[in-house]
């Protein structure tokens, strides 16, 4: 088998990269470890960020509609409206939506093969697969792009360091009674993760209320307590592993004369401060893909959604600083005018905007420039190459 690039992982990232350069007129096959495209259940909260990357969302993506974000600390608390809804979709639909969309757009799709290799041969290197019955298949490629997930076997291959990854835990539950079906809520307590728990409606009855693993914690016991002091009952529980970026990443490489590109998960294209991954795992995609198209630098190309990421990156770190007395200093300050700002100006779009604040709340000054010198409460963020 001969293409001009061979996508290796159907993730999001990966069927999407394959659709686009299928309309392109690329020559692009698709391979899946897994026979069929069925990933466990796993319910997203995206912004408006996706209509921005896709131009239009496929009919029927849309579960759910978030109108207004909630925080709380121990002391403090806050409610911002959103100018524009967060988006409720489903992993699974996603996925199964984005697959047929890669194969109507002429993208090749081959299910139950394994990446084992490259291999050089004649001066050449070939992707050597492996199918269910351990017999091994061989394509050749002028590109290949990694979308894997976070533990790509693309990136060990080709020598790249994979990003650090940390364990998600969301319990699905009944929407409490009267809670406002467009309200999603997350509390801060670094007494119990040095991130934040959440709950997020996922229809007019039911939501998920989830949190992120740290290094030497019981992520379930953690979530457990968090339930019994809500009074919710789990239904059901959805995991998962989701990968972090880190300004050191070069999520890409050559073997021999091959490229190779990473994306999605693969390339931890994720925003630390919300470990949300979806919306810039297309823009990867995308700048993966002109970067084909157009004969261009993947590392330039990339720039812009690395400037972003690398933002998210510097937020998290000084997030690190914070006890809940600081937390709740952070909220106290969110101002009418800093709320309007976190209004308008969703997850997606801070670069560019975040040096606003201090313009709009004076306080956030001197706060800043003491959590820019003062050491993290935890060691230190994850690096490539590290599990969290």
């Amino acid at each position: 088998m001969d293409y001009d690039v061979a996508v290796i992982g159907a993730s999001s990232a990966g069927l999407y990269t394959a659709a686009l350069l299928a309309r392109k007129g690329v020559t692009v096959a698709l391979f899946e470890r897994e026979r069929e495209i069925d990933p466990p259940r796993r319910t997203y909260i995206l912004t408006p960020g996706l209509e921005r990357v896709m131009g239009e969302i496929p009919s029927g993506w849309i579960k759910h509609q978030i109108s207004t974000l909630e925080v709380e600390t121990k002391g403090e608390g806050a409610r911002i409206p959103l100018a524009e809804d967060d988006l409720i979709l489903e992993r699974n639909e996603i996925r199964k939506s984005l697959a047929e969309g890669a194969e109507h757009a002429g993208a090749d799709l081959h299910l139950g093969l394994s990446f084992v290799r490259f291999e050089e041969a004649g001066g050449a290197v070939q992707l050597i697969f492996e199918d269910q019955e351990g017999e091994e298949n061989t394509v050749t490629a002028g590109t290949v792009v990694g979308a894997d997930g976070v533990s790509s076997s693309v990136a060990r291959a080709a020598g790249i360091s994979p990003p650090p990854a940390v364990p998600l835990l969301q319990a699905e539950i009944h929407l409490p009674a009267g809670w406002p079906r467009g309200l999603t809520k997350v509390w801060f307590d670094v007494v119990e993760t040095r991130y934040f728990f959440w709950l997020i409606p996922e229809s007019d009855s039911r939501a998920v209320v989830g949190l992120i693993g740290e290094p030497g914690r019981d992520i379930r016991a953690t979530l457990d307590r968090f339930l019994e002091r809500h009074s919710f009952r789990p239904l059901g529980v959805q995991s998962g592993r989701a990968a972090m970026h880190h300004p050191r990443m070069r999520p890409w490489g050559r073997v021999g004369e091959l490229d190779v590109l990473l994306v999605g998960d693969a390339a931890g294209q994720v925003k630390v401060t919300t470990v949300g991954g979806t919306v810039t795992g297309f823009w990867g995609a995308r700048a993966a893909v002109e970067a084909v198209t157009t004969d261009s630098d993947y590392p330039r190309v990339l720039r812009h959604l690395k400037r972003e990421l690398d933002l998210h990156w510097w937020i998290r770190s000084r997030l690190e600083c914070l006890n809940n007395q600081g937390y709740d200093q952070l909220v106290s300050h969110m101002s009418p005018r800093v709320i309007e700002f976190l209004s308008e100006n969703d997850r997606d779009s801070m670069k560019g905007r975040f040096w606003k604040l201090p313009f709009l709340q004076p306080r956030f000054l001197p706060l800043g420039l003491r959590l820019l010198f003062r050491p993290p409460l935890y060691d230190r963020l994850p690096f490539p190459g590290e599990d969290g």
